[in-house]
């Protein structure tokens, strides 16, 4: 009998670079499933009585931010977050952004255009650091911004604010640490950045971030969520 012929080394190599796609595509479909049907199971819910205190969530495109009294009889984010650390050093602020993200994509983005493949994987495979970034507003707010009102407690609202502090990554000192960035665009006059703990990815994404928030003080929130959309479903319903 004829011994059969060995594959190629190009028809193994060929073989193995369909795994590979099969794999890839089945990953990502994986991710998506899971992002869609964790986002839709409600944790928490939990309504307490003398719900006080109103915050927001503010999205502006694929982004959550927690907005917030500038400074309250529990806060004074000013001394967390200097306003003279933004260029138009404003005094007459009275609301606060916050959100947490990818310090390479922070430091390196200021439009989409400008997102390259590089920062890209560092930013959602876990490579990198994360940063906060806050912004200062008067009464009025970007008009582009979706915004939904929160009712907490003074318990759920200490809660949160606890959670947003213990998210920075602190000096010896126990002060926030400012960071500016080397590259200019991404400053306006409202905004700055300072070192955050734990590292972006896909399974911790921005929006993963503002959920986990929700969770820490008691608001609905999704199981988990990589994205806006999942957090606002919840909002909507």
């Amino acid at each position: 009998m004829k011994n059969k012929q060995k594959p190629s080394f190009i028809k193994k190599c060929f073989r193995f670079l369909i795994f590979s796609v099969l794999i890839f595509i089945s990953c990502i479909l994986i991710y998506l499933a899971c992002a869609f049907i964790f986002s839709r199971i409600t944790v928490n819910k939990q309504y307490e009585k003398n719900a006080i205190h109103t915050v927001y969530l503010m999205k502006s495109g694929i982004h959550i931010d927690f907005l917030l009294p500038i400074c309250d009889e529990f806060k004074d984010w000013r001394k967390e977050f200097p306003i003279a650390n933004t260029r138009s050093k404003d005094s007459t602020y009275n609301k606060i952004a916050i959100g947490w993200g990818s310090k390479d994509f922070y430091m390196n983005t200021p439009t989409w255009d400008d997102l390259t493949l590089k920062i890209f994987l560092i930013s959602n495979f876990g490579f990198g650091s994360s940063a906060i970034q806050v912004k200062y507003y008067n009464n009025t707010l970007p008009k582009d911004s979706k915004i939904t009102p929160l009712k907490l407690s003074r318990n759920q609202y200490k809660k949160l604010v606890k959670y947003i502090e213990t998210s920075l990554k602190r000096s010896k000192s126990n002060n926030s640490s400012f960071i500016l960035p080397k590259n200019p665009k991404v400053l306006t006059e409202n905004n700055s950045f300072y070192d955050a703990k734990q590292t972006y990815s896909l399974l911790l994404t921005c929006n993963t971030w503002i959920n986990n928030g929700l969770k820490a003080s008691g608001q609905k929130a999704c199981l988990w969520t990589p994205e806006a959309g999942g957090i606002f479903y919840q909002y909507e319903k």
